[in-house]
């Protein structure tokens, strides 16, 4: 699942890439102390992970913003696993770069190192967009871009049980969402199709109206009455064979599964995805919202290193504003049929639609970006929910466990609540 595992990328680079704290541009020199001090030209560095069409987008940012503004340097550096770790000991070296790429679900644990930022909410598309690069009531990152989750649906599946495809606006409940998959699902064994992918227990916590943790972040609610009973949902539709287990799926490519026509529905869609469902022409396929309240969705931000000053923190500023709200920066979000995410001002929103025929339903990311909910920024957030996953995937059918979700999942909620108030 994209949207959590953004920086448990292969490990591929050496001490010396840990230790380096604004990588090279092409053809340019490491530089240290980038944030600002000696030597301040305004020539800034920017710092960010991703794959190779993410880092695609975010060095056509850097090079726009250079044509933008003539004489101004922008040295990207790439992080290609290991990044918050990497920006981590680059922040403690002194060394971090001017600009760098955060997400809304790992700000709490670096807000102290950011420069504070003034955000005007009104210049997005909906305003959860720059809430959630809030923390303790303050801007310490802005976005430039959000990665709401769809739900592709196999239209032949949908044609051969004699179902009426679901609204391309409107999202279905969670008990039609199951009625629809029960119908779709059929066969037995290695050529079982099930009625939906396997579901990721948080996305379909939020869809059902509930939080992996409360809205402030004090407390861990993933194991209430609401989470008990999502739980309790997911485990029922693997129970029945509508969706297939963690067990089932493992070290496999459930994207490949859509293709050979073994998903009625897919229901972990981000903006990711388009490149490689680009590629399906069979079975049909088209977008819709994912049911209930949707998953959680993801907000990238750009934060400033809070050493920096003089020239370097005015272009630094000039830039994270080029990149959150000039139409040219964000259609430069969407590489060929590859997007890092959906742009979130008005004037460039229906770039993503355009890649693809209009039957795709592309839109359905416009729909999902004006409706999207956010979760709290936690410090220590990637301990705390791991350890508390830790306990879910080992003891419970979520998993591979087998204990009863109620009898599990509410002392695990203790521990995470206890773990977030050390």
């Amino acid at each position: 699942m994209k949207l959590f595992n953004r920086h448990l990328l292969p490990v591929g680079a050496g001490l010396a890439a840990l230790l380096l704290a604004a990588g090279c541009a092409s053809g340019s020199a490491p530089a240290a102390n980038n944030a600002g001090g000696a030597g301040d030209n305004g020539d800034i560095t920017f710092s960010f992970w991703g794959t190779n069409s993410e880092a695609a987008s975010l060095k056509a940012i850097a090079a726009a913003f250079e044509k933008a503004n003539p004489g101004t340097k922008v040295t990207t550096n790439w992080i290609q696993a290991d990044y918050e770790q990497k920006i981590q000991t680059s922040i403690a070296a002194g060394t971090q770069s001017t600009v760098m790429e955060i997400s809304n679900t790992s700000l709490a644990g670096f807000a102290p190192s950011f420069a504070e930022q003034q955000v005007d909410p009104g210049k997005f598309v909906q305003p959860n967009i720059s809430e959630a690069l809030k923390y303790d009531g303050k801007y310490y990152a802005t976005p430039f871009t959000a990665k709401p989750k769809v739900m592709a649906i196999n239209v032949d599946a949908f044609k051969a049980a004699g179902l009426p495809l679901p609204s391309a606006t409107t999202p279905l409940s969670l008990e039609e969402f199951k009625a629809v998959v029960a119908k779709l699902s059929h066969g037995e064994g290695k050529t079982r199709v099930f009625g939906t992918s396997n579901l990721w227990f948080k996305g379909w916590l939020t869809a059902a109206g509930g939080g992996f943790y409360n809205a402030d972040a004090t407390a861990c609610t993933f194991g209430d009455a609401q989470g008990v009973k999502t739980a309790q949902y997911v485990v029922d539709m693997q129970k029945d064979k509508y969706a297939p287990t963690s067990l089932d799926i493992d070290g496999q490519d459930q994207a490949q599964w859509f293709a050979a026509g073994r998903l009625g529905t897919f229901s972990d869609f981000g903006p990711w995805t388009v490149a490689d469902f680009a590629k399906i022409s069979k079975p049909n396929w088209t977008l819709v919202p994912v049911p209930g309240k949707g998953f959680p969705m993801e907000v990238g931000g750009l934060a400033i290193a809070k050493n920096a000053s003089g020239k370097k923190a005015e272009t630094a500023k000039k830039f994270v504003e080029f990149a959150s709200t000039n139409v040219d920066a964000q259609n430069q979000l969407i590489q060929g049929n590859t997007a890092l995410g959906v742009p979130i001002i008005a004037e460039a929103t229906g770039t993503l639609e355009k890649i693809l025929p209009a039957d795709r339903n592309l839109a359905a990311f416009t729909t999902a970006l004006k409706t999207g909910l956010v979760s709290p920024s936690v410090p220590r957030e990637a301990q705390i929910s791991g350890d508390a996953d830790k306990g879910i995937t080992s003891y419970t059918p979520l998993g591979s466990g087998k204990d009863d979700v109620a009898k599990i999942l509410p002392g695990l909620n203790d521990k995470c609540t206890a773990a977030l108030k050390k």
